[in-house]
């Protein structure tokens, strides 16, 4: 569905709302919206965005307001408390944060003390955009083996009205190159990174900065994502077990296996690749289990109610295997017993 279409279904279900609101019972006081959906489109993550909704009380009695709410990131900026027949009152609304881009449907619902008298709903339904989009996704994800470069890109969309010249592209890293293409000058560029696989293993986050020529966003921060992961690795590369109860767990030792774990060990390129897998925590069972394709292990890490003692864990598994180069492997374990 388009974003057209969407808002304009999303503000047709609002206003329906409204309307049924405004029938009321014989005992309502009259009320009279003059909008009952306020729409807006919006370009920065930023920009200031406020309006006031106001309603009328065409009744013989005092409206008071008993509840407001909105839907997030909306937020209330002031009401008016009391209203006498005959007189308007107001909800000022502002935008806030975080924001994310995209079609936004919201709502303001007042709700009066007055016995009787419905609640008021008040349609907010727009679109934000970013002055510069990044595109598919606001960061970069790159892994490779070690000693093979990989590539990814994203591209760089400008919104606004004055063409976009980036100026330079920054980072400190070594263990990637980025170049910039021109796809549409001042319209829309191509970021691509290129991960070399020569630099230290795991992962690591890093900033790339795009000076730009726009004024509203001058600096575009990019965090790069990398993973060099070595010919033998494991996933994830760390096990946390979280919380353990002793006192859920032993009355009912079935719910061990609603805790237990999967650590997957690779060899890039394997034929032939064994492992065993050790630990000195009391309480883990370990299985190991080859693939049919003799490239990877799948280890299940199971729990041991019957010797589970509160406490504090930080150890590891340890895991020997076929590969001359990486005979041994060591994963952090971690957990609170109590």
């Amino acid at each position: 569905m388009s974003a057209k279409v969407f808002a304009i279904s999303i503000g047709a279900l609002l206003n329906g709302l409204v309307a049924l609101c405004l029938l009321g019972g014989e005992s309502s006081p009259g009320l009279k919206v003059a909008e009952p959906t306020f729409r807006f489109e919006l370009l920065g993550m930023h920009e200031p965005v406020e309006h006031t909704f106001y309603f009328e009380n065409l009744g013989q009695e005092v409206l008071q307001l008993a509840n407001l709410t909105v839907t997030p990131p909306l937020d209330l900026v002031k009401a008016t408390g009391k209203v006498s027949p005959g007189e308007r009152g107001s909800i000022r609304i502002r935008l806030g944060e975080p924001r994310r881009k995209g079609d936004y449907a919201g709502q303001v619902e007042v709700a009066f003390k007055n016995p009787g008298v419905s609640n008021l709903i008040f349609g907010v339904v727009g679109k934000i955009l970013p002055h510069i989009e990044l595109l598919p996704m606001p960061e970069f994800f790159v892994a490779t083996q070690r000693g093979q470069p990989k590539q990814a890109s994203l591209q760089v969309i400008n919104h606004e009205n004055e063409p976009l010249e980036i100026y330079r592209v920054e980072h400190a890293s070594s263990r990637f190159l980025t170049d910039l293409e021109t796809v549409q000058p001042g319209q829309s560029y191509k970021l691509t990174l290129t991960l070399r696989g020569d630099g230290k293993p795991g992962k690591l986050t890093e900033p790339i900065t795009l000076i730009t020529s726009s004024k509203k966003q001058p600096l575009v921060k990019i965090p790069a994502n990398t993973l060099i992961k070595e010919r033998v690795y494991t996933f994830p590369d760390s096990v946390d077990l979280g919380l353990i109860r002793i006192q859920d767990l032993r009355p009912k030792p079935q719910m061990a296996e609603s805790l237990s774990q999967t650590l997957m060990v690779y060899q890039d390129g394997g034929k032939d690749f064994k492992i065993t897998a050790s630990t000195e925590i009391p309480f883990l069972k370990l299985a190991a289990e080859a693939s049919k394709l003799k490239d990877r292990y799948q280890i299940k890490i199971e729990i041991i109610p019957d010797k589970l003692k509160p406490g504090r864990i930080d150890s590891s598994i340890a895991i020997e295997t076929n590969d001359p180069e990486f005979s041994k492997l060591e994963i952090p374990v971690k957990s609170i017993v109590e």
